[in-house]
């Protein structure tokens, strides 16, 4: 059971790219989410990171962006963390998902907030709010299941 309760779910994923990858833990506590953890990390620190998240967050749930970097990254982390049960998730969309939570956690300030919504891009990487995206892919997916 995670600190949020007995019904919360707590998540950790990964949005693998070729050279970083986005990683977020988040757990939902009744409408709304609570993000524990997410960064950018540089594929060499990968390991590292993933280690810490689950000794500090103690996630139940390990998903992996199902895109053509998932191909190359699943094998290294059942390696690295062979007692885990890693999902794939669709990750159709999620980019844009992402540039969205961006703006809901960076509001656009200054002139940045006349621009149309199509045409805002976060001015750093942004592959941590991807991870976050395939988390709440996720839980919908399995309130869905539950109905």
């Amino acid at each position: 059971m995670s600190a949020g309760g007995a019904n919360t779910v707590r998540y950790l994923a990964i949005d693998p790219g070729s050279h970083k990858a986005g990683v977020a833990v988040a757990e939902r506590v009744g409408d709304e989410w609570r993000v524990l953890f997410r960064a950018v990390v540089p594929q060499e620190r990968l390991h590292e990171t993933l280690q810490i998240c689950i000794v500090q967050h103690a996630p139940q749930r390990f998903l992996v962006g199902a895109g053509t970097g998932a191909k190359r990254l699943l094998p290294q982390l059942r390696e690295w963390l062979p007692q885990i049960n890693w999902e794939l998730i669709e990750e159709r969309d999620t980019t844009l998902q992402a540039r969205e939570l961006y703006f809901r956690y960076h509001p656009p300030r200054g002139w940045r907030r006349l621009l149309p919504k199509g045409m805002r891009i976060p001015p750093e990487p942004y592959d941590d709010y991807a991870a976050l995206a395939l988390i709440m892919r996720a839980n919908t997916a399995q309130q869905s299941d539950l109905v």
